[in-house]
């Protein structure tokens, strides 16, 4: 059989690419094998004891050795020396810096024998105190110039909170005027309804305090103080806790109601209000409804806020 040009092109080919692959395999086998060394004898082909430190430079960790108690020995030495180097230098500076009369043994200028400095301070603190006449002060121990000036503080912050407590009376709903009220209804999903261990926890959670008409109220300050900015009440009539019995009753629902006007910001109260009423709805399984006891929407909250700013620009206009 004879081959043409073609066919020799070919195989030519094909034992070109058998040849590459072959080097390839060969250079990675042999990167495979391949081990570092690292020479560790001197110059004059003798091994060392303990090879130099200076060889490891290269490697990634820069040349990590075992650390011996005698190189801890020797470190500690080498600071303790440092140390004491330093403190011998500051004392001769500060020996230098001394006046001449205040050497000991040297005359000072009245003629009397120079003491130390420490020791001359300590004789005049001694002849004031002995001066100083007697405390009869409240502390002993003081003289008139360190005593406090005032040692009943606590007295007089005991009368700050008596007087504080005392200008802010615990905040009751308006009865004087005829209120607009703003109700949201928080409607148990179970037929069992809430119970009243597990309303008291919530509400005391949630800053409620119990108060004004047997209402649970949440106040514009802790501790059940200030006006009151909204109201939580029993859903079935006549809508009071027995705040003594609260294990003992369940209800279907409750009633959170703000009286305007009442609170400083009635717009922040209705949302106060609105945040406390879901949050007790997710924590005791019930569903936030409106006046009417029917679903919530933004178009029947929108429309409650609208009516919250009309009347507090009806309350300005009147006022002015």
């Amino acid at each position: 059989m004879d081959l043409t040009i073609r066919d020799w092109m070919v195989i030519a080919g094909v034992l070109l690419i058998l040849a590459v692959l072959l080097d390839a395999w060969r250079r990675v086998r042999n990167e495979r094998r391949a081990a570092v060394r690292i020479k560790l004898v001197g110059e004059e082909g003798e091994s060392t004891g303990e090879p130099d430190i200076a060889v490891f430079r290269e490697l990634p960790n820069g040349g990590a050795r075992v650390v011996h108690r005698s190189d801890l020995l020797d470190a500690q030495a080498q600071h303790k020396a440092s140390d004491a180097r330093a403190v011998s230098s500051r004392a001769s500076d500060v020996t230098d810096e001394q006046p001449a009369n205040a050497a000991p043994g040297r005359p000072s200028a009245d003629g009397t024998p120079g003491e130390p400095r420490s020791t001359r301070g300590r004789a005049a603190r001694k002849r004031t105190a002995k001066a100083e006449p007697p405390d009869d002060g409240l502390v002993s121990g003081l003289s008139s110039r360190d005593e406090p000036e005032n040692l009943d503080w606590l007295d007089a912050l005991d009368a700050e909170e008596r007087e504080l407590s005392a200008s802010e009376e615990p905040g009751r709903l308006p009865r004087d005027v005829q209120p607009e009220v703003f109700m949201l209804n928080v409607v148990a999903r179970e037929p069992e309804g809430f119970r009243g261990d597990e309303i008291l926890h919530i509400l005391l959670a949630c800053d409620l305090r119990f108060g004004d008409m047997s209402f649970f109220h949440r106040h514009e300050q802790e501790a059940g103080r200030g006006p009151i900015q909204f109201s939580v009440a029993n859903m079935m009539q006549p809508g009071v806790f027995d705040i003594d019995n609260m294990s003992d009753f369940s209800t279907p629902g409750l009633v959170f109601f703000v009286t305007l006007p009442g609170p400083a910001d009635m717009m922040q109260a209705f949302d106060y209000m609105l945040e406390t009423a879901q949050t007790v709805a997710h924590n005791l399984k019930g569903d936030v409804l409106d006046e009417t006891r029917s679903a919530l929407t933004r178009q029947t909250l929108e429309h409650s806020r609208q009516q919250i700013r009309d009347l507090e620009r009806r309350m300005l206009a009147h006022a002015r």
